[in-house]
């Protein structure tokens, strides 16, 4: 996961036709970044999965919004390389053990936190992050918990204006959202868009030496 998150930033996907999928992954390809998740969201998120995985296998591609085991064994059968939850659901987490599929749940609480340092993840999403008091917290919890490791990736809320204040924590490893490649983007195509808003985020990574 430290090789896949390695530039710092996971753009959530959500598709709504398959015919969405090729032109919105080269896109974020073209913008220099070779990463994504696809929210399990839609009826077509595995087909999304597979077509990525054929057409860019450049492409680390993640499934998200996994809220029961059967979903994650759809997502790792249509060949999805890692997984997330918004949540911490133990089945779907003893889920992804079984399968040795490697999986970020996520947490809001200091109680989850521990449970899923308990289960061996060591890399959790924390969300929604804006609405639990963002850098803020995630700061606050760097001394309590340095000693488990334990990184995050903060999710809604995020944006290229506050990512920078994120990344700077040391228990942040990356940050995700819907903001590089939005419904709106994907609907009016505005593909070379989502090109230019993926390099405007690498930029400030680059930048900030995050």
């Amino acid at each position: 996961m430290n090789i896949i998150l390695r530039q710092k930033i996971l753009p959530a996907v959500t598709f709504s036709s398959t015919d969405e999928v090729l032109p919105v992954t080269e896109a974020i390809l073209n913008g220099g970044l070779n990463v994504m998740e696809v929210p399990f969201r839609t009826g077509v998120a595995a087909a999304a999965v597979r077509i990525i995985r054929n057409k860019f296998p450049q492409m680390f591609v993640g499934a998200g919004t996994l809220l029961n085991p059967g979903q994650a064994i759809q997502a790792v059968d249509a060949g999805a390389q890692f997984g997330l939850a918004p949540g911490f659901n133990h089945s779907v987490c003893q889920e992804a053990i079984n399968m040795e599929f490697p999986f970020i749940p996520g947490v809001m609480t200091p109680s989850e936190i521990e449970l899923a340092a308990e289960m061996d993840f060591k890399i959790l999403k924390f969300f929604p992050a804006a609405q639990l008091g963002g850098v803020g917290f995630l700061k606050a919890l760097q001394e309590p918990y340095e000693q488990l490791n334990i990184q995050f990736i903060p999710m809604g809320g995020v944006s290229v204006k506050n990512m920078s204040e994120y990344l700077q924590l040391k228990n942040v490893i990356s940050v995700g959202g819907s903001w590089l490649a939005t419904r709106e983007l994907i609907e009016s195509k505005q593909y070379d868009r989502i090109t230019a808003l993926v390099k405007e985020a690498l930029s400030i990574t680059n930048r900030d030496g995050t």
